[in-house]
């Protein structure tokens, strides 16, 4: 169960009538920031994890070369689950699509092709290397050039023709049904989106790409939501939000300073770690920010010497998964996004001795519940209303509305 607790800070002081407001309707914002109290499960017997659509994979071994084999295919959409062939590892998802690599040989460190894994039939077929260029049926050397195909989508395979450490990326595209090859079309306005048939996707207006400078200079990646857009790139290697129609660039993660790259998202939600012990995340299109604490499980994994960052996150639209960055064990909890949203935050109105909540609007809620603090001190009772003495100086109160659905509970409390 997930529980959303939202913060907002009151004036000192008396219960003025800027804090208690009169019968009278005014809108109300949401909160700025809230706080998500989350129960993590471990996902025992799971070493890697990937995400797209309706479609879940999850390795259950590891290879002699560190590898995650064995993956199961989970269709959440359907309930069904299918083994892929347990000697592959993953390379990339994107449906009707896996990406594989699979021995050639009984030796689990290579040399390896490339297999494409139908989702929709099963069916597998063997990609064939870029012509002209070295394709990667191993691991290359620090300085030595090969291709390797590190994503799909519906219509293209990206091959990343660069070196082990220190060269730039350089991509090409490979069509699945043509064989086709082209050129990375990127610039400052444009993206390769290897869902679309042209490839060539243009950005909305007021949104750009980001050149990146590490181990030469190219352009960031962009990964569109809507009226919103993920870049990255900078001479710090971070990730910005960036909005159509505007100049937004919103830095959310500084490549150099942060306690993790592990950062994961979708149309509802954005979720990175900014600092030990908890994640940050955006929702969308809101831009509510919130806070998610993490069990000490994964802040200090049992062994570790010291409180860790965590490796992975993976955002579906029912679950959050974090990969903890000392055992590499994958532990799972409900999106954000499942929890009751508050649209517009509780208020508080006196009428004579006696205060009442007004509890806001809410979406995706069933239940309410009601909590007061008066002066700074809880009282007693969960009713919508509370009798205060009418005499002498007025008192600082605030409410604090629970809202419940089948995930968790939401708790907004007001300004």
């Amino acid at each position: 169960m997930l529980v959303l607790a939202v913060f907002v800070a009151v004036a000192g002081g008396t219960l003025a009538r800027a804090s208690v407001v009169g019968h009278k309707d005014r809108p109300l914002a949401t909160a700025g920031h809230v706080v998500l109290g989350s129960s993590f499960r471990l996902m025992r017997g799971v070493t890697g994890l990937r995400a797209s659509g309706d479609y879940l994979l999850l390795g259950t071994t590891v290879s002699g070369d560190f590898l995650s084999t064995g993956w199961i295919v989970i269709n959440n959409r359907l309930g069904t689950r299918t083994a892929l062939d347990p000697r592959c590892h993953v390379d990339g998802l994107g449906p009707p699509w896996v990406l594989m690599g699979c021995p050639l040989t009984s030796n689990p460190y290579g040399p390896f092709d490339t297999e494409l894994y139908s989702l929709p039939d099963g069916t597998r077929q063997t990609v064939a290397p870029i012509p002209g260029v070295p394709y990667c049926s191993s691991a290359p050397s620090d300085m030595t050039g090969c291709a390797s195909a590190d994503a799909v989508g519906t219509y293209w395979i990206r091959w990343d023709s660069t070196c082990s450490v220190h060269c730039g990326d350089t991509y090409f595209f490979q069509n699945i049904q043509t064989g086709e090859l082209r050129d990375d079309p990127t610039d400052a306005t444009t993206f390769a989106d290897v869902n679309s048939p042209a490839l060539a996707r243009r950005t909305c207006p007021g949104v750009r790409l980001i050149r990146y400078f590490r181990y030469g200079v190219g352009w960031g990646s962009l990964t569109p939501y809507g009226q919103f857009a993920l870049a990255t790139g900078g001479p710090d290697g971070g990730v910005f939000l960036e909005r159509c129609g505007t100049r937004m660039r919103r830095g959310l993660v500084n490549g150099i300073t942060a306690v993790s790259e592990a950062l994961t998202s979708n149309a509802r939600a954005i979720v990175w770690q900014a600092r030990l012990g908890h994640l940050s995340g955006l929702f969308l299109p809101s831009l509510q920010r919130f806070t998610i604490p993490l069990p000490a499980a994964i802040v200090r994994p049992p062994g570790s010497p010291e409180n860790t960052s965590v490796s992975a996150l993976v955002l579906t639209s029912g679950a959050l998964y974090v990969e903890d960055g000392y055992q590499g064990r994958f532990w799972q909890t409900a999106s954000p996004a499942a929890l009751p949203l508050n649209t517009s935050r509780p208020s508080v109105t006196r009428s004579g001795s006696t205060l009442t909540c007004r509890r806001g609007s809410w979406r995706n809620a069933d239940r309410f519940s009601y909590a007061w603090r008066v002066n700074g001190i809880a009282r007693k009772g969960d009713n919508a209303t509370l009798a205060v003495s009418e005499a002498g100086e007025r008192p600082s109160a605030s409410c604090s509305v629970t809202a419940s659905n089948a995930v968790g509970t939401t708790t907004a409390s007001s300004a």
